[in-house]
């Protein structure tokens, strides 16, 4: 069996990773630039703009795998990676927030072509090797989020922003045109086969959203606010620009190392307890930003923190699972991640536009501590151990 489909999507899927990891850094630090209001009015700029994407993602994202019914899978693959590709060189041509705010939601539109790569992926590959095949295609995005901010963020000072984001496009577009070469399309699915679907909701389900909505807006609020923490710290903006892109880099690898290594542990110790710890120590550890002082403690308390939070999200998806798996269900469920990418950034500036940073970590705390008992709740207490 051909295995171009594989590793050319998976590419494709670093370079997305790479260049909306490579923007997100320095994109914050951007608006502040460019941007004609007042500080707190810019804030709240910076957290519309940056979550607008996710938001219109978690609207569209089941859209886009039903049109594989309908259309060739590798056409709309190209189509969706070309939007991305011109939307990216836009943003380095305006200072306009409005048409930034439009560029990033019509990105989010085209958010859900992920979907449509796993669609291709699965179907040329052996039924034997499709889970090792999709490991691998997520893990190449993983890789492209590793390796984004820190890059991006060095672009950002050396070249400036202008051609940082001409840089990203560059990536993406070079990307699209191998899988236009040398992707072999596949059929489109069959009309009769539903990919997408909404499941009999009830309290159990609607909590476990809720869990992975508050993890991913633990995971995804810091960075629309990373110019505020640094600026506290005194931390000259060049140097807090560069600074940027290593902390998201090094509290993403701890994410990815934590996602396994509790994935791991919850087959041996069980997995609503395994859920139930992670969930406690993310609370406490998010709590605990509101003591940093400095650039070593505050990154090593986020560390801490994404390394137990980050694995909740499969945990959660993986309890619906085991109780009874359908389709449905999980992906409403992991509709709460793109919820999450969108509102993190929001809720963040919101709050601290009329607030201050500890009242942001302690807020983001609370929140997660209302679902986690609510989750304590509507799950039986034997089914926790």
């Amino acid at each position: 069996m051909d295995r171009r489909n594989l590793f050319l999507l998976s590419f494709s899927q670093f370079a997305s990773a790479f260049s909306f990891n490579f923007v997100m850094t320095f994109l914050p630090f951007y608006i502040l630039r460019v941007s004609p209001y007042s500080p707190e009015g810019t804030l709240l700029w910076i957290g519309a703009i940056i979550g607008s994407t996710g938001f219109m993602t978690a609207i569209t994202s089941t859209f886009w795998g039903s049109l594989t019914h309908y259309y060739s899978p590798k056409m709309l693959y190209l189509r969706g990676m070309l939007i991305h590709t011109l939307m990216f060189l836009l943003m380095g041509f305006t200072t306009n927030l409005y048409a930034l705010l439009i560029l990033r939601m019509i990105q989010g539109l085209t958010g859900g072509i992920s979907t449509i790569g796993l669609i291709i992926v699965s179907s040329s590959s052996p039924q034997e090797r499709i889970p090792a095949d999709l490991g691998i295609y997520q893990s190449s995005m993983t890789v492209g989020q590793l390796a984004g901010p820190p890059l991006g963020s060095y672009a950002a000072v050396a070249l400036g922003f202008k051609w940082a984001f001409v840089v990203s496009s560059t990536i993406l577009f070079a990307s699209a045109l191998f899988c236009y070469f040398y992707v072999m399309d596949v059929p489109k699915l069959p009309k009769g086969v539903r990919s997408f679907g909404w499941p009999t909701l009830d309290r159990r389900i609607l909590v476990g959203w809720g869990l992975c909505f508050a993890a991913q807006v633990q995971l995804m609020f810091l960075p629309s606010v990373l110019p505020n923490v640094f600026e506290k710290m005194n931390i000259e903006h060049d140097r807090a620009l560069r600074l940027a892109g290593s902390v998201v880099m090094i509290y993403t690898v701890a994410t990815m190392i934590g996602t396994y290594v509790w994935s791991w542990l919850a087959t041996k110790v069980g997995l609503q307890r395994t859920i139930s710890f992670l969930f406690v120590a993310g609370i406490i550890f998010q709590g605990l930003l509101a003591l940093s002082r400095g650039v070593v403690d505050f990154t090593v308390i986020r560390l801490m923190q994404t390394g137990v939070i980050g694995a909740t999200i499969p945990l959660v998806i993986s309890l619906f699972v085991v109780t009874g798996p359908k389709g449905s269900t999980v992906g409403f469920l992991n509709s709460a991640r793109f919820a999450g990418n969108s509102f993190g950034p929001m809720i963040a500036t919101a709050i601290l536009a009329y607030s201050s940073l500890p009242i942001l970590y302690l807020f983001i705390s609370a929140m997660t501590l209302v679902l986690f008992l609510c989750y304590r709740f509507y799950f039986e207490p034997s089914e926790a151990a």
